[in-house]
């Protein structure tokens, strides 16, 4: 016999012994064997994500996964689900191998993306992982090398001396459009016939249907001057190219191939600084973000307000326009100001 009290009253029960049968499956029910493991879990999630998100991040994702598990592997550490001393001495080795401690955070952030997939715990979150961190940013110095920019000053002079075969009118329009639109390498390569418009004021407007600020694809409609509608509509013309992929590959003797993959928007950036004459220091710092760089600081110097740079390059925060401006900037500071008010300056 046993006393149940419930509210206002107190009420006797006679509890009878439970049957062995019951007690296993209502364990059972509390910890199902079918239960999806770790691995099913990040297979499901990845399934999904390959519908999700665009094909740079998943290349990025699978880049860092891999140089963890190149790292876990020969040392039998388990990367999922990862201890924080595994993650800890990844950091160590990150740094002896003289990895950039930007290059490092996003390996974390793809760790802790794969630990979230596969609903477990973080190891990022562990202070033996973010005193290893600190520990690098103590040896390393924080700053990242900019891209070199490539402004209008070097596009243009590319624009009026690329020749005339069916490359240079590629190069010219893939170029063009790059610079007015602030284009990023996926951005660019995505581009379809039919995301293109013209005015009748001979400029153009573009929809560029999903960025790396815009995962949902609303899409952002953006700028096309008269004279890059003239160099687009050439390739165009030239390439036959009535629908789907804007720009696309050379085979052989000028015969159209298939989309351009985004590496080659930073190989068709080198060969225009090789063709503009710059140093091979100059062309080393050039990437695939030049002609983004470039045009943030054309428009930095002209004085357009830092709400305009940032709706013309899709960002969300004046981080990254700030940076890529900040020579410009500098240039025009309190101090700038002061030098030339007191004569020690042009």
């Amino acid at each position: 016999m046993t006393v149940i009290r419930t509210y206002g009253r107190v009420q006797k029960m006679k509890l009878t012994k439970q049957a062995p049968e019951s007690v296993a499956a209502a364990a059972a029910v509390l910890t199902p064997q079918n239960a999806p493991t770790p691995a099913e879990n990040v297979r499901a999630w990845w399934k999904k994500a390959r519908r999700v998100y665009p094909a740079s991040t998943l290349r990025a994702w699978r880049f860092d996964w891999a140089a963890f598990l190149a790292f876990c592997k020969p040392r039998g550490f388990l990367p999922l689900p990862a201890s924080p001393s595994t993650v800890a001495a990844f950091i160590e080795a990150c740094g002896e191998a003289g990895k950039k401690p930007a290059t490092v955070r996003r390996y974390l952030a793809t760790i802790a993306c794969a630990h979230r997939a596969a609903k477990i715990l973080n190891p990022n979150d562990d202070e033996d992982v973010k005193m290893a961190l600190k520990g690098l940013y103590n040896r390393s110095p924080k700053r990242q090398r900019q891209a070199k920019a490539l402004g209008w000053h070097e596009i243009k002079r590319f624009l009026i001396t690329a020749g005339d075969n069916i490359r240079a009118d590629r190069e010219r329009a893939l170029i063009a459009v790059a610079y007015d639109t602030m284009a990023r390498r996926s951005e660019v390569v995505a581009m379809d016939v039919e995301d293109f418009s013209f005015m009748e004021d001979g400029s153009g407007r573009v929809m560029i249907r999903r960025s790396k600020t815009d995962q949902a694809g609303e899409g952002s409609l953006a700028y096309l001057s008269p004279d890059t509608v003239e160099y687009l509509q050439a390739w165009l013309k030239a390439s036959g190219i009535t629908s789907g992929a804007v720009f696309r590959r050379l085979i052989g003797r000028g015969r159209i191939g298939p989309r351009l993959q985004v590496d080659a928007i930073a190989q068709t950036f080198k060969r225009v600084a090789e063709f503009v004459g710059m140093t091979d220091e100059e062309m080393r710092q050039v990437s695939g973000h030049s002609i983004r760089v470039g045009a943030t600081q054309d428009m930095l110097a002209l004085n357009i307000d830092l709400a305009s740079v940032m709706q013309a390059g899709r960002w969300k925060t004046t981080v990254m326009p700030m940076r890529y401006g900040e020579e410009v900037q500098a240039g025009r500071g309190g101090m700038a100001r002061v030098a030339k008010a007191q004569g020690r300056a042009k």
